[in-house]
């Protein structure tokens, strides 16, 4: 019957969340749910198996399927849908899945910044002893809960360098309005300081500027001027700046989108060591987005980033070598 069937799914996705995600994700590629054997088969047939525990509201499932759509694997990517599973699975209590909600609510994946509702899901996480979500908690619940004295006086101290026309303290400055570190939170201040900053060929605050224009942090948005700031800071081998031109030139923000290009960034700022350039470099050899397919490489970056605690990073690095062991079984 489909409930016995269900069940039996469910104890097999129970049993690989408790081992962590990275064997969750390990047995969901290579095992099926069947519940009369349980063997190594193909990803989609195991996914079917996950995608009905889902249905019948298995918290794990739920998890594991959000994973899938913030990686693009199995699934279409997409932010606000991983969260729509993250949120189903964090309802029930699962730690990781609380976490998870809760970054997506800090960073704004598949939604608006909310810092109090990530307060929310990071402290149920907490409180089941998820150490991510401990430190997450504190700094998110300090954008929301007033004024730390320690960081008002330090806050202070960049506030007078700042109007000397120290480009380093208006960059930080900046970067205190933004935390909410000594000064309520205040995004066009964040953007005044930067472009100040900037203005001086600050490179951080360079690609921090561009960041405001991309995202219209208390400035309109401006892709084009985004890409030109990114540009300035780029060539100043400031990596986070090449991954973001790299990003420009894969979306086509602010210029005309060109795959090649945007891998030459990408591959850029991947070797200065930049975990979130590793991934997409990774991403465009698995996908031959402007450079020839090659999944050895791209299982190469992915390990690197994996290394660098990038999560989904660490779920291409099981979608790659579960791959490689289906194919190696087959031959």
């Amino acid at each position: 019957m489909l409930q016995d069937e269900l069940k039996y799914a469910g104890k097999w996705i129970i049993k690989a969340a408790m081992l962590g995600d990275s064997e969750a994700i390990k047995l969901s590629s290579l095992t099926s749910f069947n519940p009369h054997h349980f063997e190594p088969t193909d990803a989609s047939d195991s996914f079917k198996w996950l995608k009905r525990a889902s249905d019948c509201e298995d918290k794990d499932a739920q998890y594991v399927i959000g994973l899938c759509h913030s990686a693009g694997y199995l699934l279409p990517q997409s932010d606000w849908l991983a969260l729509e599973h993250y949120l189903m699975s964090a309802e029930q209590g699962f730690a990781k899945a609380q976490f998870k909600t809760g970054n997506c609510y800090a960073a704004g994946y598949g939604t608006a910044i909310n810092y109090p509702l990530a307060v929310k899901w990071y402290k149920r996480a907490a409180e089941q002893g998820d150490e991510d979500a401990q430190f997450a908690f504190g700094w998110c619940f300090a954008k929301i809960d007033g004024v730390d004295r320690k960081q008002m006086a330090i806050a202070q101290r960049y506030i007078a360098a700042a109007n000397q026309g120290d480009a380093g303290a208006q960059n930080n400055l900046a970067g205190c309005y933004l935390m909410g570190l000594g000064l309520e939170p205040d995004f066009t201040e964040v953007a005044k300081w930067c472009r100040l900053a900037a203005d001086q060929g600050l490179a951080e605050a360079q690609n921090n500027f561009a960041v405001c224009l991309a995202h219209a942090h208390g400035i309109r948005q401006d892709y084009a001027e985004a890409f030109h700031w990114f540009m300035k800071s780029a060539k100043q081998g400031f990596s986070e700046a090449q991954c973001n031109v790299g990003w420009c030139h894969n979306y086509g923000k602010g210029v005309a989108q060109d795959f090649k290009l945007a891998a030459k960034w990408f591959l850029r700022a991947a070797e200065r060591g930049l975990a979130v350039a590793q991934y997409s470099i990774a991403n465009c050899y698995e996908l031959g987005d402007g450079v020839e397919k090659d999944l050895d490489e791209a299982l190469l970056w992915y390990v690197q980033a994996a290394a660098q605690g990038d999560d989904d990073a660490t779920f291409k690095v099981w979608k790659l070598s579960g791959e490689k062991i289906i194919f190696q079984r087959g031959s």
